[in-house]
């Protein structure tokens, strides 16, 4: 989803008490953050409603809001911690701690058909899904931001609470890590990675 030029006005409108922008923000997100919450877990309705408590919430607290600079970025940021939190709350995580190793993201790439022949498909599709299995979750949700959501390394720190220096790293390692476990051909592979997250949405 890319950045609305008006967001920064509706946000206002919105902290200042517009109805009217509020749903503006509403319809204009929730899909691209029912997406990104389906990366966290397939229960719709606990997402659709984690979505909602996230927009009640705000609405309750829109006058302290009104210094939010990228409101894109932070409410992905507001929907990933309220469902972390869920995932701590639940009996899977109730003596665990939530980090980059113990939380669940999932990243799948099926390739396009039309790409290349579907016996070199189903390798390739095979070779990515075992190349993905060594990343942390967070590298995923890292790739899955940059390429798919198509954010700045400035808005991916700012949703997954890390300094931009290690928002570079993450995904710097994130990319080491795929050309190792995909060999010789790693380096034709990621170009097709590539391809692939462009025209996703």
């Amino acid at each position: 989803m890319k950045l609305l030029e008006h967001d920064n006005h509706e946000w206002n409108n919105f902290c200042a008490g517009n109805r009217t922008s509020f749903k503006v923000i509403y319809e204009n997100y929730f899909n691209s953050l029912f997406l990104y919450g389906l990366r966290f877990t397939d229960n719709h309705e606990v997402i659709k409603d984690i979505i909602q408590n996230l927009f009640f919430k705000l609405w309750e607290n829109r006058k302290s809001l009104q210094d939010i600079k990228q409101p894109r970025s932070y409410l992905h940021r507001a929907l990933r911690n309220l469902l972390l939190n869920s995932q701590r709350d639940s009996k899977q995580y109730l003596h665990e701690p939530i980090d980059e190793e113990h939380y669940s993201f999932q990243l799948d790439l099926p390739i396009e058909s039309t790409i290349i022949r579907e016996e070199e498909r189903l390798e390739i599709h095979k070779q990515l899904k075992d190349a993905f299995r060594h990343l942390t979750p967070k590298q995923k949700e890292m790739l899955y931001l940059k390429y798919v959501k198509q954010l700045s390394f400035e808005e991916i720190a700012e949703i997954l609470e890390i300094s931009i220096k290690g928002t570079y790293k993450l995904h710097q390692r994130a990319i080491q890590s795929l050309r190792a476990q995909l060999g010789q051909i790693g380096n034709s592979l990621f170009s097709l990675i590539v391809l692939y997250f462009q025209i996703v949405k």
